[in-house]
């Protein structure tokens, strides 16, 4: 990419418009790109979108610093409804430090402990789990909160099945 220069699907995500408004603006001359001179993609300078204030928030913004910037320790995390642990990584990558996993799926902790033989994997009910070992030892608690039995494709129950009944052993934390 050329420096200071944006991709049509770049400034329609940094606008938050799509590429076809884009290209409206373009023919009706409100926002004008520019080609590319090897395979003629639009090209929109950062002249043009600093105009907008979604993109003056983004290159004003202080990102390289808040990278920089380290937590005053680390944060511990336990994680139910585990899945295959797609928030998992998500939240590996945010920095927090995972000391336990709940899923009832035996494939999906097959894959949990595939992907990362280091990580603690409780497989069953949350129902049978005590947490009581992990109290004061955990910042977080995050999960995928299983759906199917209030979901259209499941058996379309009321969320009031769930008052409860999975945060009674998380009182022991």
């Amino acid at each position: 990419m050329i420096p200071d220069y944006y991709s049509v699907a770049q400034v329609a995500d940094i606008l938050g418009v799509s590429k076809e408004t884009l290209r409206r603006w373009d023919r009706n001359g409100a926002l004008v790109s520019l080609r590319h001179p090897e395979n003629n993609y639009r090209l929109y300078h950062r002249s043009q979108l600093e105009t907008f204030e979604e993109a003056q928030l983004l290159f004003n913004s202080s990102w390289g610093q808040e990278l920089l910037s380290k937590p005053i320790r680390n944060f511990r995390l336990i994680e139910l409804f585990a899945g295959c642990g797609g928030l998992a990584l998500g939240m590996e990558k945010a920095g927090f430090a995972s000391i336990l996993f709940n899923e009832i799926n035996h494939d999906a902790c097959a894959t949990l402990r595939s992907n990362r033989p280091h990580w603690n994997i409780i497989e069953g009910d949350i129902t049978n789990v005590s947490f009581s070992e992990y109290r004061g030892r955990v910042d977080l608690i995050s999960g995928g909160f299983p759906c199917q039995a209030f979901s259209y494709a499941g058996k379309n129950l009321d969320l009031k099945i769930f008052e409860g009944l999975y945060f009674l052993n998380l009182q022991e934390l």
